[in-house]
């Protein structure tokens, strides 16, 4: 299968309020550090190809920065997520406006809940993670809208982790990088896999930009696995999003 090259990303500022986002960790966030670190990340989308299109910040959303989890898109069809965590759920305001403009519309509705970070496309396989954030009823209703696509939604139980792109997601090449231990790793049959250094877990979310693998800054060993199978990569300061629960892919929503 020939991959087509991706030319836009949604992207949507880091809020004066993100230190107050929805995480478990207790270190302080510098907000002026994950600004920074956000104009790098877009620099970098820029300079593999993308052409982003910005939502209106909104500092009374303090997680709006992680756009991914508010809509996924799949060729001309946008699927606006029904998040379970309420303080989020305005979110989809700003991001529906942007996508209705360039897509098919769809969405999920009670009592189905997701959050973008959990769907993971390969190929024509979508992996859907059933996690504390997206339930079975969400995969039915993203398989009927999906229906006659030639896509196949394949439910994938995770564990341990926020979403399952916290634990998988796919470089390109019918490969993927993972963590051990999150998931059934059989369900990626016919795949090449890499498996992340130990230690090294949050670096298995990456995000493949038009050939180049971008990985967080301070993994090493799991940087170089990605590159003993041929990938181009690109390092990126994630200090801040980390704190935030959020990794690569957080940031966007890519086609």
């Amino acid at each position: 299968m020939t991959t087509v090259a991706a030319r836009y990303a949604v992207v949507r500022p880091v809020p004066e309020s993100y230190n107050h986002c929805v995480r478990t960790d207790i270190e302080p966030i510098c907000v002026d550090l994950a600004k920074q670190q956000h104009k790098e990340y877009r620099r970098l989308l820029e300079r593999f190809g993308l052409k982003l299109i910005w939502v209106e910040g909104d500092n009374a959303l303090p997680d709006s920065c992680f756009v991914e989890d508010t809509a996924v898109v799949f060729d001309e069809k946008a699927i606006i997520c029904n998040m379970s965590v309420k303080s989020r759920t305005p979110e989809v305001i700003g991001v529906t406006e942007v996508l209705a403009e360039l897509k098919e519309i769809h969405h999920i509705r009670p009592p189905a809940v997701i959050d973008g970070g959990d769907v993971l496309r390969v190929e024509d396989r979508i992996f859907i993670g059933l996690s504390a954030r997206t339930n079975s009823h969400a995969i039915e209703q993203v398989r009927k809208i999906l229906t006659g696509t030639g896509l196949k939604v394949v439910p994938t139980n995770v564990r341990n982790v926020l979403h399952l792109k916290s634990a998988c997601t796919y470089l390109g090449d019918h490969c993927v990088i993972l963590s051990k231990g999150n998931f059934d790793i059989e369900i990626l049959s016919g795949l090449r896999k890499i498996i992340v250094a130990k230690g090294e877990e949050y670096a298995a979310d990456c995000l493949t930009v038009n050939g180049t693998v971008l990985v967080a800054k301070g993994y090493p060993k799991t940087r170089r696995l990605i590159e003993n199978e041929g990938f181009w990569t690109e390092e990126l300061e994630m200090s801040e999003f980390r704190k935030g629960e959020g990794a690569l892919t957080c940031l966007s929503i890519i086609w």
